[in-house]
C-alpha cells in the first residue's frame, strides 16, 4: 500500500507542478484530454533511449517459478504488491491475465526488472497477455526512487496505454521502451 500512495503522491505533484495540461478545449474536454495524452506520449516516445541500455543493467528473470508463488525467489526477487497471486482476483490490474508478478533491482536507485507469470508459474513474454515490463526506475528503492519511478514508467504508462487513444499503437510505443526482456531457466524455490 505504501508504494501505491508514493505512486499516486508523485503523479499528484507531477499535475501540481505542471498543472492539468490536457483540457484544451472547453467545448469538447475529452478531446482536449484525448490529445494531450497523445502528445504526452509521443513527447516520452521521443525523449526515451534505447531500452537494451536498460536491460543490460538488469537481471533476467526465471522462465518458470513455483506455483506457490512465495514472497521472495532466490536471486533477490521479490513480490510485486501490485499483482500478488495470494489476492487474487483483486489485483493484476496493470498487467491483465498475469497471477502474479515479482520485481528485482541490483541497486535502490537505477533500472529494474519486473517479471510477470501466468497460474502455472510460466513466464509472460506478451505484454498485451499480462508481461511484466522494464522500469528506468526502480520503486524498490527509497521515497525518491518511487516517485522517479511514477514518473519515468507509470505517467507514461498511462499517457500510452489507457484512455481512449488509439490502441495498440499509443501502447505499442510504451513496450517498445519498456519491454518485459527475456527470461532464463528455472527458478525451483
Amino acid at each position: 500500500m505504501h508504494r501505491i500512495t508514493s505512486i499516486l503522491l508523485a503523479l499528484s505533484l507531477v499535475v501540481l507542478i505542471n498543472g492539468i495540461p490536457f483540457i484544451a478545449d472547453n467545448k469538447n474536454p475529452e478531446q482536449g484530454i484525448v490529445k494531450g495524452n497523445l502528445q504526452a506520449c509521443l513527447r516520452w516516445y521521443d525523449n526515451e533511449g534505447d531500452p537494451n541500455v536498460l536491460l543490460a543493467q538488469t537481471a533476467k528473470p526465471p522462465c518458470q517459478v513455483p506455483t506457490t508463488f512465495l514472497p521472495n525467489l532466490a536471486g533477490g526477487w521479490s513480490m510485486d504488491t501490485g499483482c500478488d497471486a495470494a489476492k487474487q482476483p483483486n489485483t493484476c490490474d496493470l498487467h491483465k491475465g498475469a497471477h502474479c508478478c515479482y520485481r528485482h533491482a541490483y541497486a535502490s536507485s537505477g533500472p529494474g526488472a519486473q517479471a510477470c507469470y501466468d497460474t502455472q508459474g510460466n513466464w509472460i513474454s506478451d505484454p498485451w497477455k499480462g508481461a511484466g515490463t522494464l522500469d528506468a526506475v526502480t520503486p524498490l528503492g527509497n521515497f525518491i526512487a518511487v516517485i522517479q519511478h511514477g514518473i519515468r514508467d507509470v505517467i507514461p504508462y498511462y499517457d500510452c496505454c489507457t484512455g481512449s487513444l488509439p490502441q495498440p499503437s499509443t501502447c505499442n510505443l510504451y513496450y517498445e521502451k519498456r519491454p518485459p526482456g527475456q527470461c532464463e531457466g528455472t527458478l525451483v524455490g
